[in-house]
């Protein structure tokens, strides 16, 4: 069997301008093509809700005609889709194709020999993560045009992972290594080992909740310090003290599993306390690695020179920010 990507189409893959249907008007969201490249291994299918049909703003034809050029443009790019599911009816309408609804989906599992449980769905509304849900796929939920507003029915329609864009949920999809999780309990066992083995640790800790260039940048720059890079993330209570009740995006989970994509990250675990000291008391690294605005005194800095370690300061990329792809 075959795992698959389901992708909702207006607002995730195509600028949705209300009742998307001329082709005159088409347009990509950024990084699309970059993402979908890197989902070769998967079954690319469209799922898509029209009610704009339903409602008579325009006709079956033109929404083919939309489609196909959608099509054959990510074709010029080497990119796939096997087939664009459609549900006409208005939401007023009883029916049992429209998302959540699964007729769809289950109809191209069997067309394309589909594997649910090793199959996603991607999409910017709570429906795209309800059918995740109804059919037992994983989703992951877009920040672009509606994927913002609706975020918090998102998270109360079932678990997802919230992204900025397709390119980093193609990434993770195609990415993310699990086996880079380690708990708090033998963190400290799997350190002894690699220093035992001459390796030079560096540690980072911090949300990491949407991520974005900067962090990127940040783990770049830390891992190229030492050996091995060790993040450890604030566990999702912690978050909320700091930063309100709707925050964290991602879980703890979901975060682990998030940061477990970018190459530079050698091992991720997690610090329940407020603060990190204590979990960078227990690593002893090396280098501790932080913002600089943080500066040589940060928080951390007592622990970490008590134990012969060096601070290194990390200067910030202005604008990236999780609290700014919130705006």
């Amino acid at each position: 069997m075959n795992p698959a990507i389901f992708l909702d189409r207006d607002g995730t893959l195509n600028k949705d301008g209300g009742y998307t249907y001329k082709v005159d008007e088409f347009s990509l969201h950024h990084k699309v093509i970059e993402g979908l490249q890197i989902l070769e291994n998967f079954e690319l299918i469209i799922i898509t809700n029209q009610s704009g049909i339903g409602r008579g703003y325009y006709t079956e034809e033109q929404m083919h005609q939309f489609n196909k050029h959608l099509t054959n443009t990510l074709q010029q790019s080497q990119v796939n889709i096997q087939k664009v599911y459609h549900c006409p009816h208005s939401p007023e309408e009883v029916c049992k194709c429209r998302k959540p609804k699964t007729a769809l989906a289950q109809k191209a599992a069997r067309e394309y020999n589909i594997d649910l449980t090793q199959s996603w769905i991607i999409g910017d509304k709570p429906s795209d993560t309800k059918l995740a849900n109804n059919i037992g796929c994983k989703a992951i939920h877009l920040l672009t045009e509606q994927g913002k507003v609706t975020l918090q029915k998102v998270k109360t329609a079932g678990p997802a992972y919230i992204t900025s864009d397709l390119l980093q949920a193609a990434t993770f999809v195609a990415k993310a290594k699990e086996e880079k999780i380690v708990s708090r309990t033998t963190i400290k066992n799997r350190v002894a080992e690699l220093k035992a083995a001459g390796k030079k640790i560096v540690t980072l800790n911090g949300a990491f909740d949407l991520l974005h260039e900067g962090h990127d940048y940040i783990l770049s720059q830390a891992k190229k310090q030492g050996d091995v890079l060790i993040v450890a993330l604030n566990e999702d209570e912690s978050i909320r003290k700091n930063k309100g009740k709707n925050r964290p995006v991602n879980t703890l989970q979901a975060r682990q599993r998030m940061l477990s994509m970018y190459t530079a990250v050698d091992l991720i675990t997690s610090f329940a306390e407020p603060d990190p000291r204590k979990i960078v008391e227990d690593i002893k690294p090396d280098i501790h690695a932080n913002g600089a605005e943080y500066g040589e005194n940060c928080i951390e800095a007592t622990t970490v020179k008590k134990y012969g370690g060096k601070i290194y300061l990390i200067p910030r990329i202005e604008g990236f920010s999780s609290t700014n792809l919130l705006k």
